[in-house]
């Protein structure tokens, strides 16, 4: 009698191990998948910030679109795909992410400055910026410091000030963030949890997970695989932290392109009130403030399509 509790502890033990062993080469299957696509899709150019790694994809009127935190090039033409394919999107990897050097200023304002030499090297002497999540700040000094270069101002889920809110202390977090995002089987495994329904992403209500429709299911499992590998990303997101946490406020009435912004109330990660603040200082701006859909505005994905296609046609046009 005394053998049935160690055999049946025995035999939960054995599948947990052999679980976990499928799991590790599904793990490293996929991350292997993950290092070769974005090695086989991005391309590289050296400038005076260092080298700069970009994707672009589509053809016509070039667009600039900077991904968010954790994001790089694939992140950011995956948001790109959902609107339209008439377009050439121009798609940098930030400071830190995917290859891009990290200099020593590594500010949303040098971003900007970076931005204007890659569009330099690709003979592109105007284009419309679109600045996703963390990729805001840098968008938005774009337009501010470059006026000629930008002809219009799409904001989604973006930061446009300080999130002083974010931690209590800087260097411990940058630590704790630097430590959680060393390891890619971490992230492989919140990436299954969210295609399960378990855990929802960053800023997204759960509630919001369990209504989505399969189109875009689907939709969201391709952008979670755009966040491996995470070891290749980690020392840009870093960076994204320490920046969002001291940014300046840009000054009132002086950026003149025009300005879409679009955010959702329901978004947990960056607050709806960034948005606000960002329409309330860039004159004439068109703000529309989505009922639902979370930070990455999930069930919304149609009218965030509409919008910013209406949009670059428009500001394209008026070139």
């Amino acid at each position: 009698m005394n053998k049935h509790p160690q055999f049946f502890l025995g035999s939960i033990l054995g599948a947990t191990g052999l679980l976990g062993i499928v799991s590790y080469f599904q793990f490293r299957r996929e991350l292997q998948i993950a290092e070769r696509r974005v090695k086989a899709q991005q391309k590289k150019i050296g400038t005076r910030f260092g080298d700069i790694y970009y994707g672009t994809q589509g053809v016509s009127s070039p667009v600039l679109v900077v991904h968010g935190a954790g994001g790089g090039f694939d992140q950011a033409l995956h948001f790109a795909k959902n609107i339209s394919h008439e377009f050439e999107w121009i798609a940098p990897s930030r400071f830190g992410y995917l290859g891009s050097t990290l200099p020593k200023d590594a500010s949303p304002q040098t971003q900007a400055d970076a931005y204007t030499a890659l569009l330099d090297a690709l003979e592109i002497e105007r284009v419309p910026v679109i600045g996703l999540s963390a990729g805001g700040p840098s968008a938005l000094q774009f337009a501010l410091r470059y006026p000629e270069r930008c002809s219009g101002l799409v904001m989604v889920s973006a930061i446009s000030e300080a999130m002083i809110d974010v931690a209590s202390n800087p260097e411990v977090m940058e630590n704790l963030i630097s430590a959680l995002l060393a390891n890619d089987w971490l992230i492989w495994l919140a990436m299954k949890l969210v295609n399960r329904k378990i855990i929802p992403p960053a800023g997204v209500p759960m509630q919001v997970i369990r209504s989505l429709n399969e189109e875009d299911t689907y939709w969201l499992q391709d952008l979670l695989k755009a966040t491996l590998p995470i070891k290749q990303r980690r020392i840009g997101i870093v960076n994204d932290f320490l920046q969002i946490y001291k940014l300046a406020i840009f000054p009132q009435g002086q950026i003149s392109a025009p300005t879409l912004i679009m955010h959702a109330k329901d978004d947990s990660l960056v607050s709806i009130k960034q948005a606000r603040f960002c329409a309330e200082l860039i004159p004439h701006a068109n703000f529309i403030e989505l009922q639902r859909g979370g930070h990455l505005l999930l069930s919304q994905r149609v009218r965030v399509r509409t919008e910013v296609e209406q949009f670059l046609r428009l500001v394209i046009r008026d070139t």
